[in-house]
């Protein structure tokens, strides 16, 4: 035979008797746990009851499926039952189609990431229906009974996952069938003055554009609108819940009309006809918010209102010691 025909039969022989190398087909993650923390060893994202599986195409390729029974981020934010598909490859991580829930609504977005470039910089594109406002605030560490109502909303941000600084993105909320609780101030001013509105406030419009900076919600526009009464808010909130909002609450005739003259003089008419506007500060934490609305509202020169205010609220004014009677003299 040929030479040229002699090698290839050679080569066809060993291939044939060559051993089979390791090949990798299939890859199953079961009941996985995975812990995140920033540099100060605070909590950054749980995920727990990881479940996973999937076909490689080759030693760098992964296509699958993911299920995550519980994630939880920065202790704030609680996700449940995620599923997506999820495909790698060394240039991007990919899950597409994800699917929540959160605060007894649904959940569905997109991320993705490149693991090899610099810092590893992720997109996420999520959206939010049908979540309930009480059970998100509670979960956040709020007090359940300080809003009521459904929440939609929209998220869009990027970022790097190897500097929590550079995450940015903006986003919108609304608030539907909502309910507030009211400050305690106006509650209290409900009760004096016996106004129905101030200690009830039912919306006709909620909503909130925002914006994140690293660790930062910035509040772009928070507006809360009823009949009567309409709170607007802009300023900030950490991550670690700290809140500072410059917020002014305006009214309309129909119950200026029936404040104390002390009271009505502090609300000051604005550009539109027929309201009258109170800046105030709330800050604090998102567990234990503070505010000078009671200042703002009730004014220096009326302390006797003011301590009818505060007894309504629950506070203990403070009584001076008397001072030590002096000894006699001899």
């Amino acid at each position: 035979a040929p030479p040229e025909k002699e090698r290839k039969q050679t080569k066809a022989v060993e291939a044939e008797n060559a051993a089979p190398g390791p090949q990798i087909k299939k890859v199953r993650l079961s009941d996985g746990s995975f812990h995140f923390l920033d540099h100060e060893k605070r909590n950054i994202a749980l995920f727990d009851g990881v479940q996973f599986s999937s076909s490689m195409r080759n030693v760098t390729t992964i296509r699958g499926q993911t299920r995550i029974a519980k994630i939880v981020l920065r202790d704030r934010v609680f996700l449940s039952g995620l599923r997506s598909p999820i495909h790698y490859s060394p240039s991007e991580l990919e899950l597409s189609g994800i699917t929540a829930q959160i605060a007894k609504g649904q959940l569905d977005g997109d991320f993705s990431m490149q693991p090899q470039a610099e810092d590893s910089p992720f997109t996420v594109h999520a959206s939010f229906h049908r979540v309930q406002a009480d059970q998100l605030v509670a979960e956040a560490g709020g007090s359940r009974e300080i809003i009521r109502g459904t929440l939609e909303g929209t998220l869009e941000a990027t970022g790097k996952t190897a500097d929590p600084d550079a995450l940015t993105g903006s986003g919108t909320i609304l608030l539907q069938n909502g309910h507030v609780q009211q400050f305690a101030v106006l509650a209290a001013l409900g009760q004096l003055l016996q106004i129905e509105e101030l200690t009830q406030l039912d919306l006709e419009q909620a909503e909130a554009k925002y914006h994140l900076a690293g660790n930062t919600v910035l509040v772009d526009e928070l507006l809360l609108r009823s009949p009567n009464l309409r709170l607007t808010a802009t300023g900030s909130v950490s991550l670690r819940g700290k809140l500072a909002l410059d917020s002014v609450l305006a009214i309309n005739e129909k119950i200026r009309s029936q404040l104390f003259r002390g009271i009505r003089e502090n609300f000051v008419a604005t550009s539109e006809p027929g309201q009258y506007a109170l800046q105030f500060h709330v800050g604090g934490t998102l567990e234990k918010p503070k505010t000078d609305l009671v200042e703002r509202a009730v004014g220096a020169d009326l302390k006797d209102l003011g301590g009818v205010i505060d007894a309504l609220l629950g506070h203990k004014s403070k009584k001076k010691k008397a001072a030590p009677s002096a000894s006699p003299t001899p």
